[in-house]
């Protein structure tokens, strides 16, 4: 079911994930930690993302890689005169009137 070809060797895998051109051009990657582990090893990942300068996160079995040095930062919303959940000057009972759209 798998449809990636084993790599042969983990330097092999190590060519295939940064020789992208997401990577050469400073993008995003996401890569599965299944597949990391399996053909490279987790510290040796972390390692390299790392070694590079890059920075990583993961979430639910992925990793996001940010091919590039610059910070990456948590967004929130700001705090303002609305409940948790809405859309800023506006309360929950407010937006419940509004239709949903959907493209």
């Amino acid at each position: 079911m798998d449809k990636q070809p084993p790599h042969k060797s983990p330097q092999a895998f190590l060519a295939d994930v940064f020789g992208t051109k997401l990577v050469r051009d400073g993008k995003v990657m996401r890569r599965s930690w299944r597949d990391i582990e399996r053909y490279f090893g987790r510290d040796a990942f972390i390692a390299e993302i790392h070694r590079r300068g890059f920075r990583a996160i993961e979430n639910a079995g992925h990793v996001i890689v940010f091919c590039n040095q610059e910070p990456v930062r948590i967004l929130r919303p700001r705090p303002g005169p609305y409940e948790g959940g809405g859309k800023p000057g506006f309360s929950a009972q407010e937006i419940s009137r509004f239709p949903a759209r959907f493209p």
